[in-house]
């Protein structure tokens, strides 16, 4: 090509036009920037203090709060000296391997229900979903207090009758010895009392995963399942072949904040104990140990939870 042409042909002029991915990225910004800002602003700071308290001694007086840094004596002190604090982490992390299946299964299960057309379909999910606005809030406040709650995890839970003056109309005692001698085994029939007595958790906990995994089925296209019934396919088969691995990444998705949401519970032992020794000033340093040990554990626990389940996962491109 000559100069002269190559001089003659239009230049192109360059758009400044967004491509669709930097633009749902970009929404995707928008969305998430009161998030960004509260952490730059309120959790940050937050969290740099918390972590100063916690390899400081603090003195309190008239002035205020004094910071002197003793390193790693409040850590050592939380690991090595008050044994409480071990114990009580591991005896929750125990309980919440045993809640974490059992939720996700529940959610999952009911998902699957509410997703068939049947009449009186809204209601339903509107009943399922009424524990999780009633597990927040000022309801929430009224479990830590001595509520209906603490009556029925209490010793004499389900004696019915019992603060009338009645004869008891039902014992939990005695339905605990029935259920020992159905079983014949004192260790498995721990683990079906326990089941049942966890299941106001499992429904409070279980709202926000069954959404989600709700959202998910809704979005698999009818086309897949129409094609799957003209191929004579089972229902067995059909969800196994389609629904579960359409709905995968979203498993994923669900066990971390369940994981998360059953660590930071404030009915959670350990975190019940952190908040006990943040209700006095002196305790500051020990407790914000306690806090970023118990950090350290929800992040190394979610890690594996990350690492063992995503090679089960199916992401769909």
């Amino acid at each position: 090509m000559s100069a002269e042409a190559a001089a003659k042909k239009p230049k192109q002029i360059k758009r400044g036009k967004l491509s669709l991915e930097r633009k749902h990225n970009l929404y995707g910004y928008i969305f998430v920037l009161p998030v960004i800002i509260g952490l730059a602003f309120i959790y940050i700071p937050v969290i740099i203090q918390s972590f100063i308290y916690s390899v400081s001694e603090i003195k309190v007086d008239a002035s205020g709060f004094h910071t002197i840094f003793v390193g790693l004596d409040n850590y050592y002190e939380a690991l090595f000296v008050e044994a409480d604090f071990l114990r009580t982490v591991v005896e929750s992390t125990l309980g919440i391997l045993v809640q974490i299946p059992i939720i996700l299964i529940f959610a999952f299960f009911m998902a699957n229900v509410l997703n068939q057309n049947f009449k009186g379909r809204t209601i339903a999910r509107v009943i399922f979903f009424i524990p999780v606005v009633i597990s927040t809030g000022i309801i929430a406040q009224f479990e830590n207090m001595s509520s209906m709650l603490d009556v029925y995890s209490s010793s004499e839970k389900m004696d019915i009758g019992s603060a009338s003056g009645m004869a008891n109309v039902f014992n939990y005692h005695q339905l605990r010895q029935l259920v020992v001698v159905v079983l014949q085994n004192n260790d498995f029939a721990n683990v079906v009392l326990g089941a049942v007595d966890g299941l106001y958790s499992v429904i409070t906990s279980s709202g926000v995963q069954m959404l989600v995994f709700l959202s998910g089925l809704q979005s698999i296209s009818t086309s897949m399942y129409e094609a799957a019934t003209v191929e004579g396919a089972t229902a067995w088969e059909t969800f196994w072949k389609i629904s579960f691995p359409m709905i995968s990444p979203l498993i994923l998705v669900n066990l971390i904040y369940t994981v998360i949401d059953m660590f930071l519970k404030a009915e959670n032992p350990a975190v019940a104990m952190i908040n006990k020794e943040l209700s006095n000033a002196s305790e500051y340093a020990l407790a914000s140990a306690f806090s970023w040990i118990y950090m350290l554990v929800v992040l190394v626990f979610v890690g594996i939870v990350v690492l063992l389940v995503r090679k089960l996962i199916i992401y769909q491109d």
